[in-house]
């Protein structure tokens, strides 16, 4: 019966507005591709652009796709099935099929903070999204973003980081080459939480497919946080979403001078709420899950769980604290100025190496210098 969903979600389109009244009328989409144009017509549910649509779409394109997860490891989740989490389904865009790749979270129990902010985040801003992801998934909350440059990838390696749960929902689908610096991180992802996506695989990113991918990152959780945003920007259209679908809007606050917060502050003027410390968030989660939060657990570090790594690693650090990638690349520093090409690990690829001088710079333990340089930081 899968096919019959991925039929209907790929003669709809992604956000259609109507997903959700015509899987209410027809709960098992078969009976609907059993219909003739004019038995679909009589039914007043379709535009006509759509119901040439629903001609159009063959069924065996569903069925190849369908075929193609099954091979891929990919999971399906239809609109109305056991598992699909219900926040998502009291949307009137709901999607009609989720694709995904790891352990999907149960988000109608547990509490999912969503973190949005730029591609190009100042250094406040990149430690603020990393600080949130780290603390908010060690009391136990699920930290969801949309795996772009800047905050979201800090975001989501603050909760790698702590060995909580994070989900990454992506605007493309699976096997596009999108951000090829990120995929050691959505790898990651996959291992530990949830890459997610509305996209059937192949999908290309576009200019359409992001906004339509933000209602989800909003949708999936209790509250959406704002590190920075300007004027016009796809943060502001998460959090948007996030207030017209009743969620909480929680926005940092930043100098009315600063082109990074003016939309920021324009959240705030409209009843955000601000957000001055982390606790701001579990003082308004607390009450409403007190089982599931364990605010003291986010003020300590991570367990030592592993044992020491026998490769000498800087005294800073403990094999727990970063990722194999960043410890090679770490062991590979010769001097206290160095460039990305300079770095000699035959193990791994050019953007698993961006990806751990990224890391190495969120642990503060190197830093970005003008021209493309790195500097270590002295103890």
């Amino acid at each position: 019966m899968m096919e019959y969903f991925v039929w209907l979600s790929l003669a709809l389109g992604a956000g259609n507005r109507r997903a959700a009244k015509v899987l209410t009328a027809f709960p098992n989409p078969e009976d609907l591709y059993r219909l003739s144009i004019d038995q679909r017509r009589e039914l007043h549910l379709f535009t006509e652009k759509e119901l040439r649509r629903l001609e159009e779409v063959p069924l065996k394109d569903a069925v190849r796709i369908v075929k193609d997860c099954d091979k891929r490891g990919i999971k399906l989740l239809a609109f109305g099935g056991r598992r699909y989490p219900y926040c998502l389904s009291v949307l009137d865009d709901a999607p009609v099929v989720l694709y995904y790749l790891g352990n999907l979270p149960d988000f109608d129990s547990l509490p999912a903070i969503t973190i949005v902010g730029p591609r190009k985040a100042g250094e406040f801003g990149k430690k603020a999204a990393y600080a949130l992801g780290y603390r908010l998934s060690r009391a136990g909350m699920i930290v969801v973003s949309g795996g772009a440059l800047g905050c979201d990838t800090y975001a989501h390696i603050g909760a790698l980081k702590a060995r909580g749960t994070t989900v990454l929902v992506m605007g493309c689908g699976f096997g596009c080459r999108y951000l090829p610096e990120n995929e050691p991180l959505r790898r990651r992802v996959a291992e530990t939480g949830c890459l997610m996506t509305e996209y059937p695989p192949g999908t290309p990113a576009s200019k359409y497919t992001f906004p339509a991918r933000n209602r989800i990152l909003a949708a999936l959780s209790v509250g959406t946080v704002v590190v920075e945003a300007e004027q016009r920007s796809g943060t502001l259209i998460t959090a948007t979403h996030a207030m017209e679908q009743g969620r909480d809007v929680f926005v940092i606050p930043g100098s009315p001078d600063l082109p990074q917060y003016t939309g920021s502050n324009a959240l705030l003027r409209d009843g955000a709420k601000p957000l001055l410390d982390v606790s701001d968030i579990f003082n308004e989660y607390l009450l409403r899950f007190p089982d599931k939060l364990d605010i003291q657990r986010a003020f300590e570090p991570v367990e030592k769980t592993q044992k020491q790594s026998k490769s000498p690693v800087h005294k800073k650090l403990s094999i727990e604290t970063l990722s194999k990638q960043a410890q090679i690349v770490y062991n590979q520093i010769r001097k206290p100025k160095f460039y990305p090409e300079e770095i000699e690990a035959d193990a791994l690829t050019r953007e698993e190496i961006v990806a751990a001088l990224t890391e190495l710079e969120i642990e503060t333990l190197i830093k970005a210098l003008p021209g493309g340089a790195y500097a270590l930081i002295d103890e």
